[in-house]
């Protein structure tokens, strides 16, 4: 597969990144980010007992921010968290840090958790939850040269997504035991990353992405026991523009096995090609034309501004450059 196919960033990676420019924002005050400490005694950090949400800035403008706010506000009303900030002063807290790292393209990552009780009691109801904010250089999940070659993925063949009886996966959460055991497997064999069926068989998600199966000309996209992506929504839309059929619904490990195409989504990428499933090549071992398509016209929308928030006072910046 020729890269160029492929209209990926350049530059956009960990070696180009100057993280010296990385911010937080930790009880009220704005540091670099290699001085943000939170307590070890935080529920947030002993218990995963948190919430938090990702989303990206590009080319000085945040992508898709009322979509992950509405997230990150759902996240903390099923969790009975309160960050403590309105949902402008939050936006607020996130404009200021990106602006005080002077980055066009960045990562920000904001997150609420449970705080520590009074020394003596464990009881969740009496901490304060704590918000806190990071702002770090983007860097894409892939290289160009790595987008081209697509990834390896492992259907774990006996580790289960926690229920969603037991742990809504539509609240964004930190519990992620069962993707890490998965993730050591996989690579133990060779993949580049996993996913998990649920105890009904269907496949759900896998560590920070979804999945979506092209299947027959249409996108497939798993619509139960997984988080509800705001990456893979995006490529829902977008096949909308193109006019590809596209759904969400139940995923058996079979029929995605038996897929044309697939890619994964998650705010560090877009999309990222899936070239080769257990031990099954897709197509010619390269991404799908639907993939393809779908990538180039993400980075296209988002050069022209859709669903762009421009942060206001953010200048002198500089993007990097879409071969």
């Amino acid at each position: 597969m020729n890269t160029d196919m492929l209209h990926v960033p350049h530059g956009l990676d960990a070696a180009h990144a100057d993280f010296s420019r990385a911010m937080a924002f930790i009880e009220g005050a704005y540091v670099p980010l290699a001085e943000a400490r939170i307590s070890v005694r935080d529920f947030g950090f002993t218990h995963a007992d948190s919430t938090y949400d990702v989303l990206h800035t590009w080319r000085g403008g945040f992508f898709r921010l009322d979509d992950h706010m509405d997230r990150f506000e759902a996240s903390m009303r099923g969790m009975r968290l309160d960050p403590g900030l309105s949902r402008a002063e939050m936006v607020g807290v996130l404009e200021e840090l990106v602006r005080r790292t002077g980055l066009a393209d960045t990562l920000v990552s904001f997150y609420c958790t449970r705080g520590a009780p009074p020394l003596g009691s464990r009881d969740a109801a009496l901490a304060r939850n704590t918000f806190f904010a990071t702002v770090q250089p983007l860097v894409l999940r892939g290289t160009p040269e790595q987008m081209a070659r697509g990834l390896s993925l492992l259907i774990h063949p006996s580790i289960r997504r926690f229920p969603a009886d037991s742990l809504d996966p539509r609240l964004k959460n930190l519990h992620w035991g069962d993707f890490t055991r998965a993730h050591f497997d996989a690579a133990d064999q060779g993949f580049d990353t996993v996913v998990l069926a649920d105890h009904a068989g269907h496949v759900t998600e896998g560590p920070g992405f979804n999945i979506v199966a092209v299947i027959d000309g249409a996108l497939l996209a798993p619509d139960w026991n997984v988080l509800e992506g705001v990456s893979c929504r995006t490529m829902i839309e977008l096949a909308a523009i193109a006019g590809i059929p596209a759904r969400y619904g139940k995923l058996t490990p079979e029929a995605l096995r038996d897929a044309d195409e697939a890619f994964i989504t998650s705010t560090s990428c877009g999309l990222f090609p899936v070239t080769r499933i257990d031990a099954r090549v897709l197509g010619n071992g390269a991404p799908g034309p639907l993939t393809t398509r779908l990538l180039n016209l993400y980075y296209g929308k988002k050069a022209e501004g859709w669903h762009i928030t421009p942060i206001p006072g953010l200048g002198g910046v500089v993007s990097a450059p879409v071969h």
